[in-house]
């Protein structure tokens, strides 16, 4: 019985440490069990941590997007409100410049010699305009605003009219102009004709300017596009576009900068012509029209540029109503037509040359006229003396363009009234707001006298008398025919720097002092620098100059 004791209590304790070391296994797994969840805690709320650091970071960057987003914003604001100021304050005064010559130009009782610095100025004028509007399409292009016209034209009536455009200065310069066009160019296409215009005149002017000898070619050819079935008005059709010259090529390295901003080739820079903005503009322009372009040269072999743009088809019908009609020869308005009512324009312009020049204009044609400085005086002329068309400036002292409209025209008798608004604004805004003020018309400063003219036959009907031939402004004296670059590089060096430097600093009686010293031996290259100094053209004397410079060693 002892020994069964004993055994049992034996057994009840190796029971008992077996369930104790179970229990302890247990209790360990669990410790362990709580130790990895604390340690899942820990890295979650760790990530919990990352993560509204993220958040947060992300809300900082958020932040600052929107706050970058509101200062370009603002930036591009304050670009476009400088590019509106820039655009008024440079063509307000070559308004005047233009607009005086033109109206001395109308002076049957000067000499040639006064004819000839007339033809320099309005030259010079217009050359200037050229740079300023390529200045500011850049901008509005690199903005984002620039937008296209699209309307029904006659593609056909359009190359037709370039091969016109140019056929006399190709002649001038012993040149073959030939326009191509293959058969399968459409007649009448959707699109926006002033761009296409302006790219190809861009493009054709160029190759003739530096073409000395040989031919200049335009090519057209089309592609019609597979998105529409034969015959649908819409159909969609790609028109391609090479001008190929025979002139003097470019180098490879000169091609690559070619559609750069402001880049110019050896031969641009020795021409003294221009800004280096007129290629990189079409280019863009082909772009926007869904097109690209490409360049082929080589050096003393000549140049073919080449585009193509995405157009539509359009009705014959449509095509002839809405493309740009093709106006007769210009001819000098000498006066109005007998029998006509005798028309009464009001002049409203702060600026007294504007004023004084349209008073002028006017007046010598047989019209009656009156000006105001302001809107407020608009208005008051405009209640006492019912004119029958309004000549509106839009920026204007106590009360603007706008407003002077919105009150003319806000009773029966203003609708009557002809509203014409006139700015030196280059951007097409003020054209839609303009109309919303009430306005008829809208004529973009410079004018010329034409613009004039035309808006008083338009909206009044009237007539006027004109000379027997088309008037043709007598062209600026020529430079001699000569390799004025290579004349040039053949003067001694201390002259040609002294004529650099006079140059730079605009200085008319140095550049004439070193002209009288090389005149002796080269009288035609001195006549010819002479006549770009009266010209003003310091930039054209200036690469003369610095000509021989400029070429490979």
């Amino acid at each position: 019985m002892q020994l069964v004791g004993i055994s049992a209590s034996v057994v009840v304790g190796t029971l008992v440490v077996i369930a104790l070391w179970a229990v302890r296994r247990r209790l360990l797994a669990r410790e362990r069990e709580l130790d990895r969840k604390a340690e899942e805690l820990a890295v979650s709320r760790a990530a919990e941590l990352r993560l509204g650091e993220e958040l947060v970071e992300a809300r900082r960057a958020e932040e600052e997007a929107r706050r970058a987003r509101a200062e370009a914003e603002a930036a591009s604001r304050a670009k476009s409100a400088f590019l509106a100021n820039m655009s008024h304050e440079l063509r307000t005064p070559l308004n005047s410049i233009l607009g005086f010559a033109q109206l001395m130009e109308r002076d049957l009782s000067l000499g040639d010699r006064h004819r000839e610095n007339l033809a320099v100025i309005c030259k010079s004028g217009e050359h200037l305009l050229g740079l300023v509007n390529d200045i500011l399409e850049m901008a509005k292009i690199e903005a984002g605003r620039m937008t296209l016209a699209d309307a029904d034209f006659d593609l056909h009536a359009m190359l037709s009219g370039l091969s016109e455009m140019f056929a006399v200065e190709a002649q001038k310069r012993g040149l073959t102009l030939t326009v191509e066009r293959e058969q399968d160019v459409p007649q009448h296409v959707h699109g926006d004709e002033g761009k296409l215009r302006q790219v190809l005149i861009n493009l054709l002017g160029n190759a003739l300017k530096f073409t000395p000898r040989g031919s200049v070619t335009l090519r057209a050819w089309a592609r019609r596009g597979t998105g529409a079935p034969d015959g649908a008005a819409a159909a969609p059709t790609r028109v391609s576009f090479e001008v190929i010259d025979t002139g003097r090529g470019m180098a490879r390295e000169e091609i690559e900068e070619l559609f750069e901003a402001f880049a110019q080739t050896a031969a641009g820079r020795r021409s003294g012509e221009g800004t280096g903005l007129g290629l990189h503009i079409s280019r863009r322009i082909v772009r926007v029209m869904g097109g690209d372009m490409q360049v082929e040269s080589q050096l003393g072999r000549g140049t073919t540029l080449r585009f193509d743009v995405r157009l539509t088809l359009a009705d014959e019908g449509d095509a002839r109503s809405g493309g740009a009609a093709r106006r007769p020869p210009a001819r000098r308005v000498v006066g109005l037509s007998p029998g006509q009512p005798r028309y009464r324009v009001l002049v409203v312009d702060d600026r007294w040359d504007v004023r004084h020049c349209l008073l002028k204009l006017l007046d010598s044609v047989g019209v009656e006229v009156r000006s105001a400085t302001n809107g407020l005086g608009a208005v008051a002329q405009w209640e006492t003396w019912a004119p029958h068309l309004v000549l509106l400036d839009l920026r204007m002292p106590l009360l603007d363009g706008y407003e002077t409209a919105t009150r003319i025209k806000s009773s029966p008798r203003g609708r009557e009234t002809v509203v014409v608004a006139m700015t030196a604004s280059a951007f097409e805004q003020n054209r839609s707001l303009a109309a919303e003020a009430g306005c008829d018309d809208f004529l973009s400063k410079p004018f010329r006298d034409a613009d004039i003219f035309d808006l008083l036959t338009k909206h009044l009907g009237a007539r006027f008398d004109h000379e027997d031939r088309p008037a043709e402004r007598r062209p600026a004296p020529a430079a001699p025919a000569v390799d004025l670059a290579r004349a040039a590089a053949g003067l001694p060096a201390s002259l040609r720097k002294d004529l650099r430097r006079a140059a730079t600093r605009l200085d008319a009686k140095a550049v004439q002092a070193a002209i009288d010293r090389f005149r002796p031996e080269d009288a035609e290259l001195a006549g010819a620098v002479a006549e770009l100094a009266r010209g003003y053209r310091f930039d054209s004397i200036l690469a003369l100059s610095s000509a021989d410079e400029e070429e490979p060693s």
